[in-house]
């Protein structure tokens, strides 16, 4: 892990260390594969080894981290495997999710909804960190109307994951470019309640994102 790559923590996010170890696995500043040392990042970060242990537990729940005894913790490696697992979930799950959202949701969600894709509009990926935040924001106030607390967590552990092959691969193949029809055709679902059209195109955008990863990273990951 390259410390030098992490600015100085407030005393405030310094208690949030499963987000700030995550950043580091997502950003790649911790590369796949790569040893994790608690006492590293009990130093790096001014905390006791308590609090470490337990953010890498909740890490490896994610997917993110794997510890085996007597060998220690590393993040997770990538593969085209767990990229198509991950997307073939998101597939049985996401398109009905989205159905359901439509059917349900009001009007302030309509104009959260229509807020949030003006703001994904504004950003581009040359920022990355702006540009998947303001993505997320977006989908997760499309299927919101009908997600609940363990709906929740299991989308949010496969977007974690997913997120990871995203950054891998969005900038180099204008994945935000090619996701502009889907993102509008998404609002104008939700917009119209078209149930129908919500789950198809959730599909679609789906498998456009998967096949644009595969696209990038097949040389790396086959």
């Amino acid at each position: 892990m390259r410390t030098d790559d992490v600015g100085p923590v407030s005393a405030g996010l310094g208690r949030d260390l499963v987000g700030l170890i995550r950043s580091l696995i997502l950003t790649g500043t911790i590369a796949p594969g790569e040893k994790i040392l608690p006492k590293q990042i009990q130093e790096r970060f001014g905390v006791s080894h308590i609090p470490v242990r337990e953010a890498l537990r909740a890490l490896e729940a994610e997917g993110l981290v794997v510890t085996v005894p007597r060998r220690g913790t590393t993040a997770a490696q990538v593969s085209l495997g767990e990229l198509r697992e991950v997307y073939a979930m998101r597939r049985l799950l996401e398109p009905p999710l989205m159905a359901q959202a439509v059917r349900l949701r009001s009007t302030e969600a309509v104009v959260a909804a229509q807020e949030a894709r003006r703001r994904l509009a504004a950003e581009s990926a040359a920022d990355l960190d702006t540009f998947l935040a303001r993505h997320r924001e977006f989908h997760w106030l499309l299927i919101q109307p009908t997600v609940q607390a363990v709906g929740r967590r299991i989308l949010e552990q496969l977007w974690v994951v997913s997120e990871r092959y995203v950054r891998m691969s969005v900038a180099a193949h204008q994945a935000d470019v090619k996701a502009t029809h889907d993102h509008d055709t998404l609002l104008q679902a939700f917009v119209s309640g078209d149930a129908d059209l919500a789950a198809r195109e959730t599909v679609h955008h789906l498998d456009l994102v998967e096949s644009t990863i595969v696209e990038a990273l097949t040389p790396d990951l086959a």
